[in-house]
């Protein structure tokens, strides 16, 4: 039986490798507020929190799976009109 990885499962695992990794990258999310950040981090793992998963940073902010718009320039797909408004400002 073969099963199929939806767009958004391949983007989650690409944050849980660059978490295991603990990779130096550029990440861009949306607060809970709805402001986008984009932000040089150093990811230091991936947990669950109240059944979401989560990207825990360096400096201990703590970013939800579904908030993160890109990571080091892959756009994810919850997000796809995103990649027309980020610049490397």
């Amino acid at each position: 039986m073969e099963t199929t990885q939806t767009a958004i499962d391949l983007f989650a695992d690409a944050l849980r490798d660059a978490a295991n990794r603990r990779q130096f990258v550029r990440l861009e999310y949306l607060t809970d507020l709805h402001e986008f950040i984009k932000a040089d981090v150093l990811l230091k793992n991936t947990t669950t929190t109240d059944g979401a998963d989560v990207l825990e940073l360096a400096n201990g902010e703590l970013v939800p799976f579904d908030h993160v718009v890109s990571i080091s320039g892959q756009l994810s797909p919850r997000y796809p009109g995103y990649g027309n408004y980020s610049c490397d400002c």
